[in-house]
């Protein structure tokens, strides 16, 4: 039988890493007592040593029964080492030096009881502190591990700083046009709105977050594609869509507002400045009178107008690596093919 802790332990850091880069807090900092306990042991080791000792000090919070001595069963594989060191890796975490598995590289094969790890010099001082420890505090030092993990990320940006004749209104809303006209199943799309609203949004201390483009409102319980928070409290929920069935879904985001108590529903879809039923503003008053709710629905080129008007050149510069980001990110989307074709028209435009 399968020692399904082993997987429940490396999910465990890669949930507080998630939530780390979403910018949620984990509670209150870890003393520097029992920071220093992994901070002083890793720093002299290899990332197959680092990765092993942030995993066990996962483990001894999931598994009450470990002895902080033998190398808990089930280990190596996709469900243990390669599974933390490749979500992170994914993560673009470097703390463990893109090493791919930790229990193969230290040699815990086979029959793993035989390795006694307190009498093993590259974590005997290390679990003898981890052990010392009550549960709280172990707790307390497994989340600090995940923000020296977080922290680590080194994240592929699509533009290098740059001189600011190049992030120009009339430039920032061309290269704005060339990415929202890339064919992306609405990936890009969506990620340059909510890149937008972020960084925007953080002059008053909100916090954006976006989900998969493809994910089921209904299952995850979201209010939009893009949802606003200040604090834990949602503020606003944004739906970005490239496609001309919304239409059909009002009674959907009718619903979302009535749950989320929001103030106003707001899409922004392609092509609403050429649809006769939303365009002029007196068509539009007749789309909407039939509501139960306000409905804001915005062309995407006249939402990126606004922003690169509102926006601080270094701020539009930091947008478009952010979108670039989420691309990148696995949870997201991660698709080889579109990050590609981000860079290319990034490229193709710094040329410009």
């Amino acid at each position: 039988m399968r020692n399904e802790n082993i997987e429940k332990a490396a999910r465990l850091l890669i949930e507080l890493v998630d939530n780390l880069t979403d910018g949620e807090s984990l509670g209150a900092p870890a003393s520097s007592k029992i920071r220093n306990i992994f901070d002083n042991h890793v720093e002299s080791h290899g990332g197959s040593v680092r990765l092993a000792c942030a995993f066990l000090a996962a483990y001894s919070v999931i598994d009450s029964d470990w002895d902080f001595s033998s190398v808990p069963t089930g280990v190596r594989g996709k469900y243990g080492d390669k599974l933390l060191a490749g979500e992170l890796t994914f993560r673009h975490v470097t703390f463990h030096k893109s090493i791919t598995a930790f229990g193969e590289n230290l040699g815990w094969k086979g029959a793993v009881r035989q390795f006694d790890l307190s009498k093993d010099t590259r974590f005997s001082e290390f679990l003898s502190d981890l052990k010392s420890l009550s549960e709280q505090d172990r707790k307390s030092l497994v989340n600090h591990i995940a923000w020296r993990l977080q922290s680590s990320r080194v994240v592929p940006q699509a533009l290098p700083p740059l001189p600011s004749s190049y992030l120009s209104y009339a430039r920032s809303l061309y290269l704005c046009e060339k990415l929202i006209a890339i064919p992306s199943e609405g990936h890009i799309q969506q990620f340059l709105v909510a890149a937008f609203i972020e960084v925007h949004r953080k002059r008053f201390g909100h916090r954006v977050v976006t989900h998969h483009p493809h994910a089921s409102d209904k299952f995850d319980g979201t209010k939009g594609d893009i949802e606003e928070f200040r604090d834990h409290d949602l503020v606003a929920a944004y739906e970005v869509t490239v496609r001309d069935d919304w239409k059909n879904r009002l009674a959907d985001f009718g619903k979302k507002v009535s749950e989320g108590g929001l103030p106003k529903y707001v899409i922004f879809a392609s092509n609403v400045r050429s649809d006769s039923e939303l365009h002029p503003a007196a068509k539009l008053i007749e789309f909407v009178e039939r509501l139960s709710f306000d409905l804001a629905i915005v062309d995407l080129t006249d939402f990126f107008s606004v922003f690169c008007t509102e926006l601080h050149r270094e701020e539009i510069g930091e947008a478009f690596n952010r979108a670039y980001e989420l691309l990148s990110d696995p949870r997201l989307c991660g698709r080889d093919d579109l990050i590609k074709k981000y860079r290319a028209v990034t490229d193709e435009w710094l040329e410009s």
